[in-house]
């Protein structure tokens, strides 16, 4: 059993590595029992277990440049952690946001253009206030990352505000459905007079990014909560 002084001495190096907090406390478990297990199994004292830790973790944690554009040294695991984050959320937006993508082009084909475009607009508008108001419902939670903004408390910090990008290319949306939504149900239908594939393409996309940030957004807030709930209590060592 190790005694706080030596358990504080494994967080105070876990953070000298600026990992998010919410890794450290998952790798900390692992530095904790390892320790543990070789002073047992190998009749070690702390100091020789701990730094036999360390050194099986060195190559994981070690932070470098890789060589690529971004000029920030960054660890194997952190990598293997930010893709593994990365495919999370991106898988979440992809399987959520065909939904309603499709039904916008169902709007358009069975409802006329004025129809087409309030309803367009209401599920847009809808999922986008959904978003606002599960983030400020939670925000005092969200607020935890400005406070401590010194740490990572976790990595889906940093895609929770991706839906507030998309207000521009929304309000853009909104002025085009509202002045001329005709123009847009034909280039959605294939029945404009002269349909051009980009443009047909350039519609569909500029609703499915504006859902995809939504969802890819609401993921994040989902995971940074789960996440958060786990940091709460290692707070107080900050």
């Amino acid at each position: 059993m190790l005694s706080e002084t030596q358990l504080s001495e494994i967080r105070n190096y876990l953070l000298s590595k600026k990992l998010p907090i919410d890794i450290l406390i998952e790798v900390n478990d692992h530095f904790v029992s390892q320790t543990s297990d070789l002073q047992r199994e190998e009749n070690l004292s702390f100091e020789e277990a701990f730094e036999k830790t360390k050194l099986s973790w060195d190559k994981e944690l070690k932070p470098y440049w890789r060589g690529n554009l971004n000029l920030e040294d960054i660890s194997d695991f952190m990598v293997k952690t930010n893709k593994e984050i990365d495919k999370t959320n991106l898988f979440f937006a992809l399987k959520f946001s065909t939904i309603p993508t499709l039904l916008i082009f169902i709007i358009a084909f069975n409802f006329k253009a004025e129809t087409f475009g309030y309803l367009t607009l209401s599920i847009v508008f809808g999922l986008t206030f959904y978003t606002l108001i599960k983030y400020f419902s939670h925000y005092q939670d969200f607020k935890l990352a400005k406070k401590f903004k010194k740490y990572v408390l976790t990595l889906h910090q940093h895609s929770v505000f991706i839906f507030l990008i998309i207000f521009s290319p929304l309000l853009n949306i909104y002025t085009r459905l509202i002045d001329n939504p005709e123009k847009y149900q034909k280039i959605i239908t294939f029945q404009s007079d002269k349909p051009i594939f980009i443009e047909i393409v350039f519609v569909f996309m500029s609703f499915y990014l504006i859902i995809f940030g939504i969802f890819y957004s609401l993921s994040a807030q989902k995971n940074y909560l789960n996440q958060i709930e786990k940091v709460k209590p290692f707070l107080k060592y900050l």
